[in-house]
């Protein structure tokens, strides 16, 4: 059945959310009982990400804000267009929503895997964490390499976060003694923007970074920022020259830190270096770097400290990128909507 087979593939690389999935379930559970024409494109185009946004509140108490270009490739010819969307529908419409519930009972089924992740790493000691199992986890299986960016971004963030707080490192902000009468004459502003005023010309503050917005879909965005200066661009997928100049055109900050695969790292370099970016690229760091720097971090001299923080903070980075906890939520929305997965039978069960 090839409609079934290109929901199969949509769900299979879907991001961490299932999005796109989500939005197939709602415009066919308004196709069922409200007789949507999913023929019409025009009628859902729009309408089915706003649908979407609204299971995964939800769901997840979360918001999401996606480019129309993103959300618009869903419905290319390649993937699943309006023709292909009627058969769906049809289908969905003879068995009792069972299309909708095959995908939701898929969405289910992710979570429940993060969330055991999640509860496994929270007592985990630091000497039995590998970083190669928890990234296995979701490179080894077909249903959750969709979300491996995120969670390349999680132990990337981790590792950087731990070590900057354990250096205890500082930064200061200060202005210049003659620039005092600026200061005066601007004092709201500076107090509010700077956090400094006439009485005190310097601060000093605890180095930090920061991940961007979890929810956001921008390939070409940053995916961490330090107060301190540089941005970070993650990519585990092989990562063109070109993109990477594209990331530092793109990218409002002095300095960018690209990390990726070892193999990609040569490249991109000469790349940068003929292209006159090599002050706006402060460095590469390969996934090598990221293993070495990870095994320094669980040896016995760091891992109640280092090794810790990193544990605790993949946690609660997991905590915003997978919300789901309990299964309440989906409790209440399958009850709701009268989903019962017992109909998953045949060629819509769920292995």
């Amino acid at each position: 059945m090839e409609v079934k087979e290109r929901l199969n593939t949509l769900i299979k690389k879907s991001r961490a959310d299932l999005y796109k999935p989500i939005a197939i379930a709602e415009i066919l559970f308004h196709n069922r009982t409200e007789q949507l024409d999913v023929a019409d494109l025009e009628l859902y185009r729009r309408k089915s990400y706003e649908w979407m946004r609204d299971i995964i509140w939800q769901l997840h108490r979360k918001t999401t804000q996606l480019n129309s270009r993103y959300w618009d490739q869903l419905f290319n010819e390649s993937v699943l267009p309006p023709s292909q969307l009627v058969k769906l529908a049809k289908i969905n419409r003879q068995l009792n929503g069972i299309v909708e519930v095959y995908i939701y009972a898929h969405v289910r089924e992710k979570f429940a895997a993060f969330s055991q992740l999640r509860q496994t790493l929270e007592s985990l000691p630091p000497e039995q964490f590998s970083l190669n199992t928890f990234l296995g986890f979701f490179e080894q299986n077909v249903k959750y390499r969709g979300s491996i960016d995120k969670a390349y971004e999680i132990v990337v963030y981790a590792l950087f976060n731990a070590i900057v707080d354990a250096l205890q490192a500082r930064i200061t902000l200060a202005v210049v003694s003659e620039s005092s009468h600026i200061i005066r004459d601007f004092e709201d502003f500076s107090k509010l923007v700077l956090g400094i005023d006439s009485q005190r010309l310097s601060i000093e503050k605890p180095a930090r970074l920061f991940r961007v917005g979890t929810a956001n879909v921008n390939d070409a965005g940053l995916d961490m920022w330090a107060n301190f200066g540089p941005a970070v661009q993650v990519k585990h997928i092989s990562l063109q020259p070109s993109q990477t100049v594209d990331i530092c055109n793109g990218v409002r900050a002095d300095q960018v830190i690209v990390v990726c695969k070892t193999s990609d790292a040569e490249a991109i370099e000469a790349v940068i270096a003929q292209m006159g970016l090599d002050e706006k690229l402060r460095g590469i760091i390969t996934k090598d770097d990221l293993k070495r720097w990870y095994e320094k971090c669980f040896q016995e001299k760091y891992r109640q400290t280092l090794g810790q923080r990193i544990i605790n903070s993949i946690v609660e980075e997991m905590k915003l990128e997978f919300p789901l906890s309990l299964s309440e939520a989906f409790d209440d929305f399958f009850e709701k909507r009268n989903y019962n997965c017992d109909i998953l039978q045949g060629d819509w069960m769920i292995f």
